[in-house]
């Protein structure tokens, strides 16, 4: 008899939790105001650039965090020291005012700037002072990068491939 009484305790208790639970769902489904993402917005960019050469594309959102990954697609056997990745976090301002960003280097270091005073959003680079391609901002209004390939360091058209989150 004392075994049914806490069941039915336990049971109630946990029914109790679920109708609290499914209240808090319900309030925060009707007041919030965020948006629920049901799949990610992505691109995929590949292309081959030779020493020297940039390839240019469009940031698809302004006002809208944007993640551009990006490598170098290694031909050769082997890998980039000290990698072959790089990223950065990318905001369009949507009045064309300008774009900031926070960029993650090949090596690890981490800058953070925009448009005011820089260009250079991310390095992929081969040590200190060597660098091999760089991301950089060229025009807000536009929601334009461009991936710039080193020719001091670049002897050979290399493959990059380009991820873009949004």
């Amino acid at each position: 008899m004392r075994r049914t009484h806490y069941v039915r305790a336990a049971v109630g208790a946990v029914a109790a939790a679920a109708i609290a639970c499914a209240g808090g769902v319900a309030y925060a489904a009707t007041t919030s105001t965020a948006q629920i993402v049901t799949g990610p917005d992505h691109q995929r960019l590949s292309f081959t650039l030779k020493p020297g050469a940039s390839h240019t594309f469009v940031l698809p959102k302004a006002n809208d965090p944007i993640r551009v990954d990006l490598t170098i697609v290694s031909t050769n056997g082997g890998i980039q020291t000290p990698s072959e990745v790089f990223s950065a976090l990318v905001n369009v301002d949507q009045n064309g005012a300008g774009m900031s960003w926070v960029g993650t280097n090949s090596d690890g270091t981490q800058t953070g700037n925009s448009t005011a005073h820089g260009t250079d959003i991310t390095n992929l680079v081969c040590g200190s002072n060597c660098l091999i391609a760089s991301l950089n901002a060229v025009s807000a209004p536009a929601r334009t990068v461009a991936l710039t390939a080193n020719a001091a360091t670049s002897i050979v058209a290399e493959t990059y491939v380009v991820n873009i989150w949004y």
